[in-house]
């Protein structure tokens, strides 16, 4: 029997965790919805820090964590419509494969583009009833391509990119210099690891990057700089917990980021732009669906255009303040809780007009752990065949060689047991050792 469109809904929430973008991103949907609607999130992993937990129920939204199955089951049962957060979190694939049999309306929110590492597994997303990405460069990703192709009407963007308005635009001047800074991952799979290189022909020998991040390849980095003769190159400032003071104290975010990079909405960049920082990226797919390349920020490809725009931008103050401001205007009216809400509410109300029905996900995704990891791998034959020169060559090798985020070394800590993943992390740690 479907559901009366105007009833109270109740929404369930099926996520990893609620730590950083996810979290800000469900508090921002929550915060920007309308009445009638319910919100309860299970987490099938303990927080590391309970922020986004806290603000969620401050907005009314209920948060269960680690529910056992006879509890998760029976909350999925009584759901209206039942929102996958996706990404290749273990903890997610292993408790899909076990819901077979319970009915449900499904729509799966992806929070990885699925361009590169890790891909957006063609059959999970075909066993959804709808598919909403978090960023129009999705649309370029294979499996998507297909989806789209088969079944347009299943997808839909809406950018997790949100909670803009509330930052402050600080007061900046034309007679203030360039002051450039990053805030980010420091980790080379997201920042582009040869972020250094973008800098050698800049003709200022005093140019200084405040770098705002963990202290991972903080010494790479400086060995890098000190080696094209500019040690000061980059001030290294570690983790910042007031993102928004950083972001006063500079003008211009030079964020290169890895060209295979899994990001989507980037909301380092977006907090950014929300308060006149005039960003600065290469042409990766994800920062081209947001920067408007010489309007609010430029997009640039080599070393060459770097030493140009920096220049440019040191000679033109008025331009990199009137630039900063249109980076503000474009996120803030673009970027809000009532445009995500509102997208949301639509794709409920399209949900609700179709039965609950059963999901095929063990056939989708496999039934064992080393099938829910190969899943979401684009190249799976590569660790089936053991293609381990193939898997680390070029700037992909970040991915496979990280600890968490989907990887084998996180599959393997989930599931020590399970003998593929032992072997396949073992064998990549050795390749890499060596």
């Amino acid at each position: 029997m479907s559901g009366a469109v105007g009833d109270m809904l109740t929404i369930v929430h099926l996520t990893a965790h609620l730590g950083g973008g996810v979290g800000k991103a469900m508090c921002s949907l929550v915060a920007g919805g309308r009445q009638g609607i319910k919100h309860h999130f299970l987490c099938l992993e303990r927080p590391e820090k309970q922020l986004w937990i806290e603000q969620l129920r401050q907005l009314g939204a209920q948060v269960s964590v680690c529910p056992d199955r006879a509890q998760l089951e029976h909350i999925l049962r009584q759901a209206d419509i039942v929102q996958l957060e996706w990404w290749n979190h273990p903890a997610t694939l292993h408790c899909l494969a076990g819901l077979d049999g319970i009915p449900m309306r499904l729509v799966s929110w992806c929070h990885v583009s699925g361009l590169f590492s890790p891909v957006l597994p063609l059959g999970l997303l075909e066993v959804c009833d709808q598919v909403v990405l978090t960023s129009a460069c999705s649309l370029q990703a294979e499996g998507i391509a297909k989806l789209q192709a088969r079944r347009p009407h299943r997808l839909r963007v809406i950018s997790s990119g949100s909670g803009l308005a509330n930052q402050p635009i600080p007061e900046r001047a034309v007679s203030q210099p360039l002051l450039a800074g990053y805030l980010g991952s420091l980790n080379f799979s997201k920042l582009h690891p040869r972020y250094v290189e973008y800098f050698r022909l800049v003709a200022d020998k005093t140019l200084a990057i405040r770098m705002a991040g963990d202290v991972l390849n903080q010494a790479l980095l400086q060995e890098q700089a000190a080696r094209m003769d500019r040690p000061g190159l980059l001030q290294f400032e570690g983790f910042t917990a007031r993102p928004g003071e950083f972001l006063s104290q500079i003008n211009v975010l030079p964020y290169l980021l890895n060209p295979t990079h899994y990001g989507t909405a980037e909301n380092a960049l977006l907090e950014a732009m929300a308060m006149g920082v005039l960003p600065i990226v290469l042409a990766n797919p994800a920062e081209q669906a947001i920067v408007q390349h010489g309007h609010t920020g430029f997009v640039i490809e080599t070393p060459q255009e770097m030493a140009q725009v920096l220049h440019m931008l040191q000679q033109d103050p008025a331009r990199r303040l009137e630039m900063g401001l249109a980076a503000a205007r474009q996120v803030r009216a673009q970027f809000t809780d009532t445009a995500m809400a509102e997208s949301f509410a639509a794709c409920y109300q399209d949900l609700m007009s179709q039965d609950k029905g059963m999901h095929a996900f063990s056939r989708a995704i496999g039934s064992q752990p080393e099938q829910w990891f190969l899943s979401c791998q684009p190249q799976p034959q590569q660790f089936l065949q053991q293609q381990w020169s193939e898997l680390l060559n070029g700037d992909g090798r970040y991915a496979v060689l990280e600890q968490t985020k989907g990887s084998v070394f996180h599959f393997h800590d989930c599931f020590p047991d399970n003998a593929q993943l032992s072997g396949w992390s073992k064998a990549l740690a050795c390749i890499n050792a060596n």
